[in-house]
């Protein structure tokens, strides 16, 4: 997290404050500390924040973490292949990769009986995309531009 500076200038380090203020009640009425657990009425945690969240996702399967997460299977939980499996972690570069080949892959290429293409062309369409199409043999001039 980025330091933050006050009107006067002090540098403030927030992630140190809210590690220091963790079991100190909210300001507001929720009823949780600062690290976001549920107090009872003295003040004793009666739910953490981690058990909220994970309940939270077991009751609605369409989210997106329900069945994986980075953390894994809680401790006090039985290790199943479901939880036993890590998920795929994609680098931005794999998924630009992926993603050129997928265009690669849909644009259709001719029948040997069809016309030659010769290269491919960029075309924006109204809402921005760009899709790649063909140049065909009969298309191209002596310039090379279709």
């Amino acid at each position: 997290m980025t330091d933050k500076k006050s009107n006067r200038g002090v540098i403030v380090d927030m992630e140190a404050l809210i590690a220091q203020q963790g079991d100190q009640p909210a300001v507001g009425n929720m009823g949780v500390n600062a690290n976001g657990d549920v107090l009872g009425p003295n003040g004793e945690i009666i739910q953490k924040a981690e058990d909220r969240v994970r309940a939270y996702y077991e009751e609605n399967p369409m989210s997106s973490t329900a069945k994986t997460t980075l953390k894994g299977p809680m401790p006090d939980q039985p290790v199943t292949e479901e939880t036993d499996a890590q998920p795929e972690v994609k680098t931005a570069e794999a998924q630009k990769t992926e993603q050129d080949q997928s265009v690669m892959n849909a644009v259709e290429t001719p029948a040997k009986d069809e016309r030659k293409v010769v290269s491919y062309k960029e075309v924006e369409l109204p809402n921005g995309d760009i899709e790649m199409v063909p140049v065909y043999e009969d298309d191209w001039n002596e310039d090379g531009d279709s």
